[in-house]
């Protein structure tokens, strides 16, 4: 017998009904991979998908976090090696002061007022070393996978440690020697300074190298993320028109299901 004629249970209701539920969740799903625009969007819909993705995700971070690591140790270094930088700088004008004292063509009163200028210009060497550049470039640090990042010899906080003192530095008189050990000591101190440079400059170099393959990394991981997770849009779009036409379909059935106990009750009726 048809279950078109037990009234008592509608039955192709009951099955219209299930049909229709069945094609909402179905639309409720795409919908939802529509408005985030990944295939998976909870470990119920593909649990082994779902654990690569945040596997990726996961990945995709650290790489992401290791270029801010870098990017910060970065600024760090050019701040410190534009600091020695404007140490050179005055190093170098003390050197051109020097040679100017000594060069015989200037009187010993000019001798003095070179002798002052080159006082002014050490202070502020003392004054960069003291509160400008870091100690941490000649004790050691640590950038992205590099450790104990430092550059060799002992820390020159204070001039002293430069021999930039006022007794290793005279540009008066007529002693050619004293002239001399000024120069060395000047020169001296500028090694030092652009050794540094020359070391932190290399340690920068390496990490914009170590940034670079970062940056490869996450695109890479970025790519395959996109390859497994990712929703085709315009395929979810083209499914979703023709759940929403079952849908329509499936809410005329039901429709009519339900009008079929009425027809079977005036036919009794007759």
């Amino acid at each position: 017998m048809s279950d078109l004629f037990k009234i008592a249970t509608n039955i192709p209701a009951l099955k219209s009904l299930h049909n229709l539920d069945g094609v909402n969740r179905k639309i409720v799903d795409i919908q939802g991979r529509m408005a985030t625009g990944k295939v998976v969007n909870s470990a119920s819909d593909d649990p082994a998908l779902f654990l690569t993705a945040r596997t990726f995700e996961s990945s995709i971070s650290s790489y992401v976090a290791g270029q801010k690591e870098i990017e910060r140790g970065l600024d760090w270094i050019e701040t410190q090696n534009a600091r020695l930088d404007q140490i050179a700088d005055i190093l170098i004008e003390l050197i051109n002061l020097t040679n100017t004292a000594n060069s015989g063509s200037v009187t010993s009163a000019e001798q003095q007022a070179i002798s002052v200028e080159m006082s002014l210009l050490v202070q502020k060497i003392d004054e960069i070393l003291s509160s400008g550049v870091s100690a941490k470039v000649w004790t050691g640090f640590s950038i992205g996978n590099l450790s104990q990042v430092s550059v060799t010899g002992t820390t020159p906080a204070t001039i002293t440690s430069l021999s930039l003192n006022g007794t290793n530095l005279i540009v008066t008189g007529t002693n050619t020697a004293l002239f001399d050990t000024t120069l060395t000591h000047l020169n001296s101190a500028l090694n030092t300074i652009l050794s540094a440079e020359e070391t932190m400059g290399a340690y920068a170099k390496r990490l914009e190298f170590e940034y670079d393959d970062l940056a490869v990394s996450e695109i890479a991981a970025r790519s395959q993320l996109s390859t497994i997770a990712d929703a085709d849009l315009a395929e979810e779009q083209v499914n979703l028109t023709s759940l929403q036409i079952l849908q329509q379909a499936s809410i005329s059935g039901l429709i009519q299901a339900n009008q079929a106990p009425s027809t079977i009750l005036g036919l009794i009726g007759k």
